[in-house]
Parts: C-alpha cells; structure tokens; sequence
C-alpha cells in the first residue's frame, strides 16, 4: 500500500489564529499533493513557548491562557473539522489544558484522521527547565491507521532509546516525532553545530535500531528569540534520510512509501540476518529493570 506522507517546516508564531490559518493553508496544499498524513512541530498551534529571560511567570501565563481542552478546544475542534473535510490524517502539537483544572498543561500531539479525533500523546520526558511549564505524561499509546500503526514523540523523547523501542515492541510501525528542536544561543547556522548534527543522529539511529520509519517536523527560521534547525525529514527503517526540507526554509518534504514492506526489506537487508528485535536480550538488563544498584554519575 503506498502512502504520501507530508512533513512541515513551519514558520511559527504565537499568535494564535494566524497559526491556525497556517495549519490549515498547509494541510490543504498538503491534501492537494496527494498527501496521506501531515506532521506538524511540537506546540505547533501556539509556539513553543519563550523562555522571557528565564522570566517563567510571563512564560506560565502564556501558556495557561491558550491552552485547549483536546479534543474540544476550539482550534483543536477546526483542525479535526479540516482532515476529515480533505480526508487526511493530521499531527499537530499544543500546550493542552488538563482536565485536572487551571495549572495543569501538558505538551501533547493530537492525531486525527478522515473520521475525526483519533488520540493523544503527552510528552514524558520533560526537561528541568520544561518543568516549570508542562506536566510529564505517563504512557506511549501506539494508534492504528489503514497505512501503519503510528507512534508519537515529542522532541527530548528521541534522546532516549527506551522511548522509540517501546513503541516499537507496541505495534507502532511509524514513529513520528514533533519537536522544537532549536540551536545554542547567538548560533544562526544548523549546517555547523551540534545539535544540527545530534538531529540527524537521533532520527537514524532510532529508525535503524527498531527498524521503522522515522518522521521528524520541526520549525524553520527564528522566533520567540530563538533559532531552529529546521530539518523536517523521513528517515526509512534502514536508518537513511530519504526526503528533508533542509536546514533553513519553511515548506513540506514528501514521501510517497509502502509502510509494511519498507519494515520487512529493512529486516531482510540486515547484515548477517540480524534482527534488533528477535535478538533483543532484556533479560540481561538489570540496571534498566531497577533490579541492582545504578553507579552511574550525574
């Protein structure tokens, strides 16, 4: 079964209604290219929040006051209104609401599809700073499409293996990743610094370690005072960036792939027939399974 995937490279903003104009400009120029699913960045809807000179109070108000209920909020609902009227699916990120009350935000990706809302994923790993702002989630739910059964990750998510795996060991077949993923302070060129390499890295290494596709969206340019790396891309389950947006342009990179037989070339192609998953030992983790002590530092 073949199916076009849509990656953006979204210009962001914090204005709120001018973003969700974007979402649905770029969803609807996406669906015209044939596109079965478009990604979207972490907080895509209302910007990754700016740090204010470590000014949180500013920050936390911001984000209290545009947060959504999802699936009800009412940027949340035009979205889900938008792919079932061009019959797509769609992953977008924002600050949610919590149904706990005023306080409570979590940084979520929504998947919604030709027949409305399908789920939710709340970033787990959540930085010391992120803190302040979101609440962690607590789960990795893997959703059925007709193309694949996908799983979602939201920016730091990828640094951690144990994240991209576990997804895999539950069915997920498309691992989809929304970040804002943005470059040191006073650093402009993603060509030539770390983290524009440690980008790369991540999503090769987690598509060829599970043998899976691996779908990054992540903002281009500048805004908020910082400065992104762009790189929206799909990475087939050999490990190998078949499609990117590059490191500075706004705009969508597509890929048109069967799912399913990608997975299987991917395990037939390896060296020697080895397969990550048959050959996976945990039963020789302890550390990881908390059954002896860590001696690690920091």
């Amino acid at each position: 079964m073949q199916t076009t995937i849509a990656t953006v490279a979204l210009t962001g903003t914090y204005d709120v209604a001018e973003s969700l104009a974007r979402h649905i400009s770029l969803i609807e120029e996406a669906a015209g290219n044939g596109a079965d699913l478009v990604v979207f960045p972490e907080i895509s809807l209302q910007g990754y929040p700016p740090d204010y000179n470590l000014l949180y109070g500013q920050r936390l108000l911001d984000v209290y006051n545009n947060a959504e209920l999802v699936p009800s909020g009412p940027s949340v609902q035009a979205l889900i209104e938008t792919a079932k009227r061009l019959g797509v699916h769609v992953i977008f990120g924002l600050n949610e609401a919590g149904e706990e009350g005023r306080g409570v935000v979590y940084n979520t990706t929504v998947l919604t599809g030709p027949d409305g809302y399908i789920g939710r994923y709340r970033k787990v790993h959540v930085g010391i700073a992120e803190q302040v702002t979101w609440r962690g989630g607590d789960d990795w739910p893997v959703f059925e499409t007709p193309f694949g059964n996908i799983g979602m990750l939201i920016c730091y998510d990828k640094q951690w293996p144990e994240a991209s795996r576990e997804l895999t060991l539950r069915g997920a077949d498309i691992l989809v990743m929304s970040t804002a993923w943005f470059m040191p302070a006073g650093e402009m060129d993603p060509t030539v610094n770390n983290w524009g390499d440690l980008y790369h890295v991540y999503d090769r290494c987690r598509a060829a370690e599970n043998k899976r596709w691996f779908v990054s969206s992540n903002f281009a340019g500048s805004y908020g005072n910082t400065n992104f790396v762009g790189y929206s891309q799909i990475t087939d389950p050999l490990g190998r960036i078949i499609v990117t947006t590059g490191p500075t342009d706004p705009g969508i990179a597509y890929a048109t792939i069967d799912v399913k037989q990608g997975i299987l070339e991917a395990n037939a192609e390896t060296m020697m027939g080895n397969n990550l998953i048959r050959d996976w030992r945990p039963d020789t983790y302890k550390a990881l399974r908390g059954e002896m002590s860590l001696t690690i530092n920091g």
